[in-house]
């Protein structure tokens, strides 16, 4: 697995470059708390807080964000 050495942080309105649609999981927490997805047209994927779309954002490399969602899966986190 691949070991996350940094993240990016910034704003969502400075996130430079074009987004795909900001997404959130169907397991989602019912009252709205959870973390959205997103995907810019580079090699990277963006995270935030659901409750807070103009706060920080959060990104990371998509090779270091399939080795976390996969730990996630299997358990090892």
């Amino acid at each position: 697995m691949e070991t996350l050495a940094y993240a990016q942080v910034g704003s969502a309105t400075s996130e430079g470059g074009a987004l795909q649609a900001w997404r959130k999981s169907s397991h989602s927490n019912p009252d709205g708390a959870c973390v959205e997805v997103a995907r810019p047209y580079d090699d990277r994927v963006l995270f935030r807080d659901s409750k807070a779309v103009h706060g920080g954002v959060v990104g990371i490399s998509r090779s270091a964000a399939a080795a976390f969602a996969t730990a996630l899966a299997q358990g090892e986190l």
